[in-house]
């Protein structure tokens, strides 16, 4: 029997969860808890309506895979990063990187459409919590649910077709943690289409132009017409009402809508207002690797960075970095006014050549500094410039494990960077495992070429 994804999540925000939350916001520790109750359900209805769309569980997917791989659900203090303010700011957005808080907003905006606020409203009144503080939770269950969806679909190693097994394994659940949310915000959620895990489906769907047909519209219909009269002669009962009736006309759509065949996949391209220079969906491309030697005693490919060159950098800064260096690639690439940034993300990468770790760990080893420090001086001296990190592994040990490690080291090269003084808000990172090497895994001297943490200029 898979597991329920609604009690790993209500699990997940308990004790210190709540407790640090409830402090990141300025909120009493009772009201958010007790907001948490209807948020959680939100995010999940959402996050399954959304893999209902056309495409919706190749992005959820995608997500879930990302946030497995940041490692949030064990950096709770990362997580809530900039949520005191209770808005989303630059450093909330590279904290958990690619901006998944904005990517969760976002997707509960474009599933509740202008619900939105009515629902962040009753969750507000319902709990005592501020609007604000109900957005910023919101927002945050997002990123949760799908590190735990990624996690347990590596866990299990389910593909994109099983985790959308797995997802309609859930949807009894989430049908009735949403009937039985308390007071008057069960009726609020049917008014939007989300008084059941159905209705949810049935919004989504018709906000990316599948509408139910004829049939389903008089069935709707119906329903509508019983929740008038029952709204006139029972004023005081009318949403509890309203939530059955409708859960019993989405159940019914529900059920008619499994035997339907998938429609084909869209031709046209999807258009997302979030950051989506961070949010790509597949891994990159391999960058290109310099020339260099295998050192033994190190474990470490030692790249040829070329002659000494100083550089003076437009803030004034002298660096003395090698011809063939990244940092010389990257500064050449910055100073350039005829060279733009790819709208192909997996174009443009470049190997950082003189950073290493420590053997099966993210901690990063003296000389690596060095390297940092340059690049940071660069990205302060070109104050619009913002940089993706890639993490990678060789083949050995556990898959799964291996991209949790390449994300771990990709944060350790970012974290040096924003102890530089580089803000946050201008750095992503993320791990892709063992995927896309760069040389062969058969080798000892392959091995050392793939263990690496790539960059890439994000904007200019």
């Amino acid at each position: 029997m898979s597991q329920n994804l609604l009690a790993l999540v209500q699990d997940y925000f308990t004790g210190d969860t709540v407790r640090q939350t409830s402090t990141a916001l300025g909120e009493s520790e009772s009201g958010v808890g007790t907001a948490l109750k209807s948020v959680v359900p939100l995010a999940l209805a959402a996050l399954f309506a959304r893999s209902q769309q056309s495409g919706g569980l190749s992005d959820v997917f995608s997500m879930s895979q990302q946030a497995h791989s940041t490692g949030l659900l064990n950096n709770l203090g990362g997580l809530l990063g900039g949520l005191g303010s209770g808005t989303m700011t630059a450093n909330t957005t590279s904290t958990t990187d690619g901006g998944l808080l904005n990517r969760g907003a976002e997707l509960l905006r474009s599933v509740l459409g202008g619900g939105y606020s009515t629902a962040v409203e009753g969750v507000s009144q319902q709990s005592g919590v501020r609007t604000s503080s109900v957005g910023s939770l919101l927002s945050m269950a997002v990123p949760v649910v799908l590190g735990l969806l990624g996690r347990h679909a590596a866990q299990n190693n389910l593909d994109e077709r099983g985790l959308g097994t797995y997802l309609g394994e859930q949807r009894s659940s989430i049908t009735g943690a949403l009937s039985s949310l308390p007071g008057n915000l069960g009726g609020i959620l049917s008014t939007l289409g989300l008084g059941g895990a159905a209705a949810a489906m049935g919004s989504a769907a018709h906000n990316v132009g599948n509408a139910m047909d004829n049939t389903a519209h008089r069935v709707a219909g119906g329903v509508r017409g019983a929740v008038t009269e029952v709204e006139r002669n029972t004023p005081s009962r009318w949403p509890w009402l309203l939530a059955a009736l409708l859960a019993l006309a989405a159940i019914w759509w529900l059920m008619r809508s499994c035997d339907r065949k998938p429609e084909p996949a869209a031709t046209t391209t999807e258009t997302v207002t979030t950051d989506t220079t961070a949010m790509a969906p597949a891994a990159p491309a391999p960058a290109a690797a310099p020339t260099g030697r295998y050192d033994a005693s190190t474990g470490n490919y030692i790249y040829d960075i070329g002659t000494d060159t100083q550089v003076k950098l437009p803030d004034g800064t002298v660096l003395n970095i090698g011809s063939n260096s990244v940092e010389s690639r990257l500064f050449n690439f910055l100073n350039d006014a005829n060279q733009t940034v790819s709208d192909d993300k997996t174009q443009g990468w470049m190997s950082l050549d003189r950073v290493y770790f420590n053997t099966g760990k993210s901690t990063l080893t003296a000389e690596s500094q060095a390297q940092l420090k340059n690049i940071a001086a660069i990205l302060k001296a070109f104050p619009n410039a913002a940089l993706k990190l890639g993490g990678y592994t060789d083949n050995v040990g556990k898959a799964d494990m291996n991209l949790t490690l390449s994300a771990d080291r990709a944060n350790a090269a970012r974290k040096a960077l924003l102890n530089n003084g580089v803000d946050a808000g201008r750095v992503a990172a993320e791990g892709y495992g063992q995927e896309h090497p760069i040389a062969s895994n058969d080798t000892p001297e392959g091995k050392a070429q793939n263990r690496r943490v790539d960059v890439r200029v994000t904007k200019k």
